[in-house]
């Protein structure tokens, strides 16, 4: 079978689904509108809604006809285009697409690609095969995620529907598509498979981390370790200070330098059971003192320890029952009934946990006490947290290497959660990545596995989104660098008239030569260039009317220039889209200059020419009037203090992408945004939401002042993970409640 004859069967295969998911889409956009328009507020809201409706109703035909002639055409236009350059080719939206279209689509962009990653991955290889082109992948191979976008970026364009009429569409094609996607990957995958393209290929599996022989390994290194690390008193701080200066630590190092700082932990923990006099927790409102430690506990006695399997039967039983909140208060709780469970359980009438229990849970309870008080943290992500608190306590039991292996998957697990909690701070990706805490929970079987596949699925969400911020982020720098470079040429421009019109002694000429030779000057700078041949004459007709505006240097024109300088400026007003009716009153109110000044080099005139009022000229001046009124009232601002100078110099050198808190209102609430773009021309900075999609600009002594005020304040993250800086906060705290 030829190439061509393939395409055609892997065509007829993409286009039936695609059609199916595209009529199912359409139906539940229809269905939506009509539901909106019969629950509208308002009867023009209605009528809106219904001619929405009847649009899209009325082209759907259209739509779907567009979307299989371009679905035909895709495979031979990709080659086309990737033959077209050696470099690589990727997919692009249509031109001057709209941002809630663009957002929409890299929203299904990556539903799309989530939804189907394994057969995607096995498309991607034989595609490549298929083309013979080692630059063909999932960014610009047909049936991608990607092709999709860039079908219905292209075939919705022509569509004379609304904005939010083609983003609803596209939202109800992610729904349908989200549960067939992989199915039709599959379809394609077992129609190159019969034609012999790969057919041994299998799907890309990460290696599980959790070996036995590697387990055995990781005790014997921690059972070797211990020994020293008893024999040794010396604080954790310098521990980590041994290794060499100039040197960095290597991951055994680390991995031992945490270990050391767990062990320490654990024996001032033990210190505290015996004594059992102040409690670890720092204070907030839902703490309580722990009167009733060990209330349950048995005389000392091996054979009352509550076995591993009895105490994860407990433990899931609980959760199962009632759930168990990750904070020390529910946790110091739940050793209660964990001896309760196990008694009725086991029939063991005086249970006691095992000291690495009991130590485990006490040591998670602190790490969730630093979070629930650290303010940097979105409070919405101890759902997250409450999810898969059980399975991270049953591994932190199980597995020694929980608390000091940063590589660990249940550990990175959590990390990446915090780091989300700071990084989307605010916003509903918090509240969707509780889908892959749930998973995690439900995968749960004891082995690493199942936080393996949640740290992958989640990095992938999150990486999505961060691409689809970034996108939406650059178009509003992008905005605001091109409204600056705008500004700066209207500066220059401005500066260059004000030496023109210097000696120019009539207001009116001084107006047109500012509002129609200044408009024509910046357009000219921003397209041709200062210097260019346009520019030229639209400064020589500018000092001109200035000359025709002033007694002594009138009489040195020519007829001649006045004329050629009359004529450019009514092409200039024709071009710039002022009325004929303002043209013709400007052209008499140069006349009546003439006049004036020829009747003034006889004799000086005591009174201003008579002049006719232009409409779209007196209202720039006054605006303009009005403008620079309103920047002097700001100038007035007093001066900055030395604190707030030296601010407006940090500021300039903070990275693009760091992130600072905005006091709202008097109520606390914090709006998180994320740095974008500073100025140092027009000293602007400028921010935008996490999502990239709402700017925030102010000046860079305003910002100073506020910095100054605590109104706002930079987010500074953790450098080398969360949950290694807050056992080191954990260890101080502990040291000075034994002191």
């Amino acid at each position: 079978m030829n190439r061509n004859q393939l395409f055609k069967e892997l065509v007829v295969i993409f286009d039936k689904h695609f059609q199916e998911s595209l009529s199912e889409a359409i139906k539940l956009t229809l269905n939506k509108l009509f539901s909106l328009a019969q629950n509208a507020d308002s009867n023009q809201k209605e009528q809106v809604l219904f001619n929405q409706y009847r649009d899209l109703k009325e082209q759907e035909k259209r739509l779907r006809q567009e979307v299989r002639e371009k679905t035909q055409q895709m495979p031979d236009f990709i080659s086309s285009e990737v033959n077209k350059s050696d470099d690589k080719m990727s997919l692009a939206l249509v031109e001057d697409e709209e941002l809630s279209i663009s957002l929409s689509l890299t929203q299904l962009d990556s539903t799309l690609e989530i939804a189907g990653h394994t057969q995607l991955y096995l498309l991607e290889k034989r595609m490549n095969v298929l083309f013979g082109d080692e630059r063909i992948d999932k960014t610009n191979m047909p049936f991608s995620p990607a092709a999709i976008v860039w079908l219905m970026s292209h075939t919705l364009k022509p569509m004379n529907w609304s904005e939010s009429v083609k983003t609803k569409l596209i939202e109800a094609l992610q729904k349908s598509l989200h549960g067939r996607i992989s199915e039709v990957y599959k379809q394609i995958n077992d129609q190159l498979i019969a034609a012999g393209i790969l057919p041994n290929l299998q799907p890309e599996l990460k290696t599980p981390q959790t070996r036995k022989p590697e387990k055995k390994k990781v005790e014997e290194t921690t059972h070797q370790q211990k020994p020293d690390v008893e024999k040794s008193d010396k604080p954790f701080d310098q521990a980590r200070n041994m290794t060499p200066s100039g040197s960095q630590p290597t991951p055994l190092d680390a991995v031992q330098q945490e270990q050391q700082l767990v062990n320490s932990i654990f024996k001032l923990l033990a210190r505290q059971q015996q004594s059992q006099t102040q409690d670890y927790r720092p204070d907030y409102e839902t703490d309580t003192q722990n009167n009733d430690f060990g209330q349950n506990q048995a005389p000392p006695g091996g054979h009352n320890v509550v076995s591993g399997n009895d105490f994860e039967t407990a433990l899931s039983q609980l959760e199962h029952d009632a759930g168990i909140l990750a904070n020390s208060r529910n946790l110091t709780d739940l050793k209660r009934l964990l001896t309760d469970r196990v008694r009725n359980n086991t029939g063991n009438y005086y249970p006691e946990l095992s000291e690495r229990q009991h130590k485990t849970i006490d040591l998670m309870g602190m790490i969730y006490d630093e979070i629930h008080e650290d303010k940097r943290i979105d409070k919405d992500i101890r759902s997250s947290l409450n999810a898969i608190n059980v399975p991270l306590i049953k591994t932190a039991v199980k597995d020694d290497s929980f608390f000091s292996d940063q590589s660990h998957p249940a550990r990175q697990f959590m990390e990446l959660l915090l780091q989300t909690s700071q990084r989307w701070y605010g916003t509903d990706v918090i509240k969707q990545v509780h889908r892959f805490s749930d998973h995690a929970a439900k995968d749960f079987d004891g082995s690493r596995e199942g936080f393996v596949k949640a740290l992958k699925d989640l990095s992938e969400f999150l990486e999505v989104t961060e691409n689809r911020a970034k996108k939406a982020e650059q178009k509003w720098v992008s905005a605001a660098q091109g409204k600056e470079k705008m500004q700066v040429t209207k500066d220059k421009v401005n500066d260059k008239l004000d030496a023109i019109l210097k000696d120019c002694e009539v207001k009116f000429v001084k107006d047109v030569v500012k509002h129609v030779c200044k408009d024509a000057l910046t357009l000219t700078m921003l397209r041709e260039g200062e210097g260019s041949e346009q520019w030229q004459a639209n400064i020589k007709t500018a000092e001109v009317l200035s000359q025709i505006g002033n007694r002594a240097k009138f009489k040195q024109l020519t007829g001649a220039q006045k004329l050629a300088a009359m004529r450019h400026l009514d092409e200039t007003m024709d071009e710039l889209g002022f009325s004929k009716r303002d043209r013709i009153t400007t052209k008499d109110n140069l006349h009546a200059c003439f006049r004036w000044q020829e009747a003034n080099q006889k004799q000086t005139q005591s009174t201003p020419p008579t002049l006719k009022k232009v409409q779209s000229v007196d209202k720039a001046s006054k605006e303009q009037s009005q403008t620079t009124e309103s920047a002097k009232k700001i100038e007035e601002i007093r001066s900055l203090n030395d604190r707030e100078k030296k601010l407006v110099e940090q500021i300039i050198q903070i990275p693009y992408g760091s992130l600072f808190d905005f006091k709202a209102g008097q109520g606390g609430d914090v709006i998180r945004r994320k740095l974008s773009w500073v100025s140092t021309l027009s000293e602007r900075v400028l921010f935008v939401d996490l999502a990239g999609r709402h700017p925030h600009k102010m000046g860079l002594a305003r910002m100073a002042i506020d910095m100054s005020r605590n109104n706002i304040v930079q987010v500074k993250l953790d450098s080398g993970g969360y949950i290694k800086k807050a056992l080191g906060r954990i260890m101080n705290r502990l040291k000075k409640m034994a002191a």
